[in-house]
């Protein structure tokens, strides 16, 4: 009876032992689930039996709430499988060195970074972290994570497992970073005035200028000057005007210096080139909302003088299109 029971016995610890140092097999995952980030608007797949337990924003996938309590606590006994992650952080003032920098320190407080390699994710350069962190003696945590910059926010897609769970998973890995989608870009909508797309030709004694229709010529008093005209959009502060007067002698650089005094709140000044000629400008600001640039040329001993004025919380209504008008002067 004693030798049955010790066979017993035996036969148990020997499949104890086998079941427990069983290789973990690749699975066959059949079907995949999509994940739709409410608040950022990316996709990705994950297996239909895994479980989604994160936040917007956070995406945690796992193979059970047991998996993530073991990445949760690792130290402690608990259900082995895999994780991963696809968290979004805007910069905030940061660079995307720093960002990946917090990242590095991360692992480094409790494992390391085996190697980093140069990589693309939807056509954007992206940076692979390869980690390792020790668990056991006996038992590591592998992964890798990805990084990558879109506008003002960092994505960072984690991959990882224990111990024999990493290699045997690496091909899910592969499946759900391949799924990974951006949201569509969503089509800018304009508020507010639109040049039109007829484009009409207004000639001067001293330039050639093309302009969107619905600018509407403003008559203004030329004053001392040679010449005088404004265009105007759908409000008075926002419009391009167009002031011709003496050289005397003067080149551009000195009509520039001898004029940009004038200008208060300036906020940069710059050269461009216009038909052939240099042209110096400067950007101001006269009042809340409202910024200008003044264009100085000078021409056969003229100075043509533009300037433009437009409302600075509807900019890409305005400043492009005053900006087309001066690339289409024709200088006589």
């Amino acid at each position: 009876m004693k030798k049955i029971f010790y066979s017993s016995m035996i036969l148990f610890l020997a499949l104890f032992i086998i079941s427990c140092g069983k290789k973990i097999e690749p699975p066959k995952i059949e079907k995949y689930k999509e994940y739709k980030d409410p608040i950022y608007g990316f996709t990705i797949k994950y297996p239909e039996i895994w479980m989604q337990l994160g936040q917007p924003g956070n995406a945690q996938f796992y193979q059970s709430q047991s998996v993530k309590d073991k990445f949760i606590s690792p130290g402690q006994p608990g259900e082995l499988g895999n994780e991963v992650l696809v968290q979004v952080k805007n910069l905030e003032g940061k660079s995307f060195d720093e960002m990946v920098n917090e990242v590095r320190d991360e692992i480094k407080m409790s494992g390391r970074i085996d190697a980093e390699h140069q990589i693309t994710v939807l056509d954007k350069p992206a940076l692979k972290l390869d980690f390792t962190i020790p668990i056991t003696t006996k038992m590591n945590m592998m992964g890798y994570k990805i990084l990558f910059q879109v506008d003002t926010l960092v994505y960072a897609l984690s991959f990882a497992g224990f111990g024999d769970w990493y290699n045997a998973y690496t091909s899910v890995f592969d499946t759900m970073l391949a799924s990974f989608k951006l949201p569509e870009p969503k089509p800018k909508v304009t508020e507010g005035w639109v040049a039109s797309n007829v484009i009409s030709k207004y000639e001067t004694p001293y330039f050639v200028i093309n302009y969107p229709d619905n600018l509407n010529f403003i008559s203004v008093d030329k004053g001392k000057f040679d010449f005088a005209i404004s265009l105007q959009a759908d409000r008075v502060d926002c419009s391009i005007r167009f002031d011709v007067f003496g050289a005397q002698g003067l080149s551009v650089e000195k009509v520039f210096e001898q004029n940009k005094a004038k200008y208060k709140k300036t906020s940069g000044q710059g050269e461009i080139t216009v038909s052939g000629v240099k042209a110096l400008f400067i950007n101001y600001s006269v009042m809340k909302d409202i910024e200008s640039r003044a264009y100085f040329i000078v021409k056969n001993d003229k100075v043509i003088r533009i300037t433009m004025n437009w409302y600075n919380p509807h900019k890409d209504n305005y400043l492009p299109v005053f900006e087309s008008i001066v690339k289409t002067i024709v200088l006589k």
